[in-house]
């Protein structure tokens, strides 16, 4: 076993005439040295001694503090211990302990989610974790130390966002910024399932990269996710419309730009399977067909979530309709607004006009890719499996579909039929 104290030495005499105490690790006949931050002239060496000793009593209840909490992280930690060769490999557990045994989550959350390469999820998490900032400014508090993320922590982070409450958040007008008070509603258990998740997910991160199972060198020995429980939620309910909803959108216009836009972009994605705003972004037309990586999924699949869907001669109306000879199209107007959330904040207010112009319930955007699943499925009679290659969907990918060449047409077929089916079209 290690062991642990301190010295000073005489050869490490200062200009000044002061000495260093070091903290001298010893292991498996191998020595190593830490500096300590304390200076001293009051050491006394015995003749031909290369060490000696501290003279005042206060100096060397520091040193033995020191020395003590070594030996703590020495002693609270056996099977790394075991596992280390030499002195230096005990001096770079203290090391790592001494570093790491605190530190922010908010901090430590900011930094993983910048480094995730999907902006959609980018921006799901930072809302997750914006908003635990929110309730650590309810509670006074600016940081988050890792060992207080506990589950009463959790519980009481829970009951906050179970509640109407006033955030209070920053907003940029031109080269100013104020601060503005917004109320929210409280959320149900998908809210809070959510919002946990997010912190789960980046909590067991932490785990990973701060622990050393293998060796027991165990720097976060709190889980509250073992002793809270993140409440369930029940399917969704299906987002599918009718047939006769998706007729009523089509056959509806406006002399509004804005809402003329957001009636051509949801039938578009119900005619091209579905396919998301982000999508609209980094697109190309081919040879008939839209091509693009989901951004969804992309990061997360060998294929990159590569897609080809056939455009329907309906669907390449819309497209060109945008077009004023300048060969630019509707995804050229989509880029206009920015970015997906932007749109996506664009195409919500004017959903909401187009159904109550049409006296029908609110439809989401994310329904015309719920619906043409359901209709290729329930009234055209598509398998699963061939909805699955029109959706991009990962989960149909198996070692079988590795082995064989990916054919698009399929997704061609299911179109046609799709839209021939809703609008009357005969192929």
């Amino acid at each position: 076993m290690a062991t642990v104290a301190w010295v000073v030495m005489r050869h490490h005499k200062k200009d000044d005439g002061t000495y260093n105490p070091k903290v001298r690790i010893s292991h498996n006949r191998t020595s190593s040295y830490i500096s300590t931050p304390i200076y001293t002239e009051m050491v006394k060496f015995k003749r031909g001694s290369s060490t000696g000793i501290v003279t005042s009593e206060s100096i060397k209840e520091e040193l033995d503090t020191i020395v003590s909490e070594y030996r703590r992280i020495i002693n609270s930690n056996p099977s790394a211990v075991i596992a280390c060769e030499t002195s230096r490999d005990i001096l770079e557990l203290i090391r790592r302990r001494n570093e790491n045994r605190d530190f922010d989550f908010i901090k430590y959350a900011r930094g993983i989610i910048e480094s995730i390469p999907n902006e959609g999820t980018r921006s799901i998490k930072t809302t997750g974790i914006n908003s635990l900032c929110h309730f650590l400014a309810y509670k006074g508090m600016k940081e988050l130390s890792i060992h207080k993320l506990t589950s009463f922590f959790l519980r009481e982070y829970e009951s906050w966002l179970r509640t109407d409450r006033v955030i209070r958040v920053k907003q940029r007008h031109g080269t100013k910024s104020e601060y503005k008070d917004i109320k929210k509603k409280a959320l149900n258990d998908t809210g809070i399932h959510s919002y946990m998740g997010i912190i789960q997910s980046i909590f067991n991160k932490a785990l990973l990269e701060f622990n050393d199972y293998e060796i027991g060198d165990i720097v976060i020995s709190n889980n509250p996710f073992k002793a809270y429980t993140i409440p369930q939620v029940l399917l969704p309910k299906k987002r599918a419309v009718d047939v006769d909803v998706i007729r009523k959108i089509y056959g509806y216009s406006s002399t509004k730009e804005n809402i003329q836009f957001t009636r051509d972009i949801y039938i578009l994605s119900f005619m091209l399977a579905g396919m998301n705003v982000a999508d609209m972004f980094n697109c190309e037309i081919k040879n008939g067909h839209v091509e693009y990586e989901r951004q969804k999924t992309k990061g997360r699949r060998k294929d990159q979530a590569f897609i080809s869907v056939y455009v329907h001669p309906l669907a390449m109306d819309i497209i060109q309709k945008y077009d004023n000879g300048t060969g630019k199209n509707i995804f050229d107007a989509v880029g206009k607004y920015g970015d997906a959330r932007n749109v996506t904040k664009a195409v919500h207010r004017g959903l909401k006009k187009i159904c109550a112009d049409l006296g029908i319930d609110y439809v989401q955007f994310y329904s015309a890719r719920h619906s043409f699943a359901t209709i290729a499925r329930n009234e055209c009679g598509f398998g699963k499996d061939d909805i699955a290659v029109c959706l991009n969907h990962s989960s149909r990918q198996s070692v079988t579909d590795s082995y064989i060449k990916e054919d698009y047409s399929i997704i061609e077929k299911v179109v046609r039929k799709v839209i021939g089916f809703v609008f009357d079209e005969k192929e």
